[in-house]
């Protein structure tokens, strides 16, 4: 017998992703909150407690025009049940495009959407009358039907965020925010770092909105004993796509985030230097702020003489108020602040403590910048007869990064590739190459290290 599959549920603060058609939108559900489609304000109460792939129609909200809600259906409308009994032209040299071959106004348009007719309905009623439809191709039918019931539609379907999802979503919304990262190029990732369930493994993320961390941690899994160190090069790591995807606290847990400089300077210094750095920084910037309050106290002396005489104008309360105030502020600006240790200070000593132990048994290099350094920096945590792998949109820095690698003895099996194909439409009596293709896809370089 087969185990029960539990039905998984939308709560308050998941995020998810909203088709309309071939339209996807990465959404977080909120109380009483809303998001923007096709220019309409969507409220999302309906969809908190439903299940994923639920479908919704949208209808009329009470709480404005533009505002719309949304109610559970069981299926949404389609086209195909319009195309059935059409009769079709043989080409369209004869039909002349002046406008006049629909009777509805746009008027009588808006009256039928106001009275709720579905996207079937209004179509149908555009189909009825127009003079020009019945003269068309059955391919320039179908282009017309299309465009209209993408106008019209009034359907939505709540789907569950993977890894495929998202970088669509990403890759068609704006490339560069995911560093041009494909899905072909995302799962030869993957493999080439040889990702297991119950393994340590090393990522440095230098600019993919979370998309490769959220991959590497959604294979190693839930309920598992593998772990993922996420070396990022600024302040705070960007886990956009990684909280996009929903993972329970367990899994979230076996990711460490700690900065490059910060976890380099660590392992080679130790901690007592750091430490000692930090101390002294933070001794510096209170001995500034601590000369701007004496300044700003200085300045408010000056002013003393007629504080006093509006003293003795106020209550006695009050007076006892305003003293109090004044002897806070000055035993706060004697008193001194005893130095702590960060928290991620903390969790950066954890990482280099673990590493020390045990070395990871892969490495994946994203980088925006040239990644040679880092490199040569990371392969000193892999282990031995490991592999590694470095991504970067361009060419150029891997060449480079390539015949370094190539003079040392202890990198063996370097490869330097682009797996980038072109789409194709094929339909019939309409094959070709997808025109709106989009050429980047980054170029790989893979490797393993040995003693």
């Amino acid at each position: 017998m087969y185990p029960e599959i539990k039905e998984e549920i939308v709560n308050t603060g998941n995020y998810v992703v909203v088709q309309r058609q071939n339209f996807r939108k990465l959404c977080k559900i909120t109380k009483d909150g809303t998001f923007t489609l096709n220019k309409k304000q969507i409220e999302v109460n309906e969809i908190i407690g439903k299940p994923y792939w639920t479908t919704f129609k949208m209808i009329p909200s009470n709480k404005g025009k533009n505002n719309m809600a949304l109610e559970v259906v069981e299926r949404a409308e389609t086209s195909e049940d319009l195309k059935k009994g059409l009769i079709s032209g043989v080409d369209n040299r004869s039909i002349t495009d002046d406008g006049t071959s629909q009777k509805l106004s746009k008027e009588d348009i808006l009256d039928l959407k106001e009275a709720g007719k579905s996207s079937n309905e209004i179509v149908g009623c555009l189909i009825e009358n127009s003079s020009s439809f019945i003269s068309k191709t059955e391919y320039s039918q179908e282009k017309y039907i299309k465009k209209k019931e993408t106008k019209y539609y009034k359907y939505l379907t709540i789907l569950k965020p993977t890894i495929c999802l998202l970088q669509e979503i990403y890759f068609k919304q704006d490339h560069g925010k995911i560093n041009c990262i494909r899905m072909d190029t995302l799962s030869q990732i993957l493999s080439y770092c040889d990702v297991k369930a119950d393994g340590q493994y090393l990522l440095y993320d230098g600019g993919s909105a979370g998309l490769v961390t959220a991959a590497l941690l959604n294979r190693i899994g839930a309920q598992t004993e593998g772990t993922l160190i996420n070396i990022h090069p600024g302040n705070h790591p960007n886990l956009t796509l990684v909280l996009a995807m929903n993972f329970p606290e367990e899994q979230l847990n076996r990711l460490q985030s700690v900065n490059l400089y910060t976890f380099l300077r660590l392992y080679h210094q130790g901690i007592e230097v750091v430490e000692a750095g930090l101390t002294k920084m933070y001794s510096e910037n209170k001995k500034s702020v601590d000369n701007m309050k004496r300044t700003h106290s200085d300045s408010e002396d000056d002013n003393s003489t007629t504080k006093k005489i509006k003293l003795e104008d106020l209550s006695s309360e009050k007076k006892e108020a305003l003293e109090s105030k004044e002897d806070n502020q000055k035993t706060s600006t004697n008193n001194s602040v005893i130095f702590k240790k960060p928290k991620w200070l903390c969790e950066t000593q954890k990482v280099v403590e673990s590493l020390k132990v045990s070395k990871v048994e892969g490495l994946a290099v994203i980088a925006k910048e040239h990644p040679l350094n880092i490199v040569n920096a990371l392969l000193t945590f892999l282990g031995t007869s490991k592999p590694f792998v470095i991504y970067h949109c361009y060419r150029e820095p891997l060449q480079e990064t390539y015949v370094a690698l190539k003079q040392r003895k202890d990198v063996i099996n370097l490869k330097l590739f682009s797996n980038f194909f072109r789409g194709y439409q094929v339909l019939p009596n309409r094959t070709h190459p997808e025109i709106t293709t989009n050429d980047l896809g980054g170029y790989l370089l893979s490797g393993y290290l040995v003693n």
